[in-house]
């Protein structure tokens, strides 16, 4: 199985064609939101290790306090060497946020939970 070193959330992701270097665009936890319901785009980017061979990737979006799988994403990826990582961008168009509360990205190779990550949704206080 890979093993999952970095998962994280942003606004975007590149790979700079000239150096290969990935930029990420951006990267919260913390989202915060005038009001509920809302929607909000995301990109999930993946940096993996120790894999080799073909896998079939899931990336759940999950809302915590009820367990209820809100969207996923699916890929295939091929990895050709345990020696090498690889790094995988993810975009989702705007994900649905429904209430406030703690949303979690959980990342699955083969039907194998690797890990994940998790954003927080907050109503933004007004002034006044």
């Amino acid at each position: 199985m890979p093993v999952l070193v970095a998962v994280l959330i942003c606004d975007a992701a590149v790979a700079d064609p000239s150096s290969g270097k990935k930029n990420l665009i951006g990267i919260f936890d913390q989202l915060n939101v005038a009001r509920f319901p809302t929607q909000w785009p995301v990109t999930i980017y993946m940096k993996l290790t120790d894999a080799e061979g073909f896998y079939k990737m899931e990336v759940r979006y999950v809302q915590v306090s009820s367990g209820q799988v809100l969207a996923k994403a699916e890929l295939e990826s091929q990895f050709t060497s345990r020696l090498v990582s690889a790094d995988l961008f993810v975009p989702f168009p705007p994900l649905p946020v429904p209430s406030e509360g703690r949303y979690e990205f959980q990342i699955w190779a083969n039907e194998v939970y690797l890990g994940g990550t998790f954003m927080n949704a907050v109503q933004r206080k007004t002034q006044g």
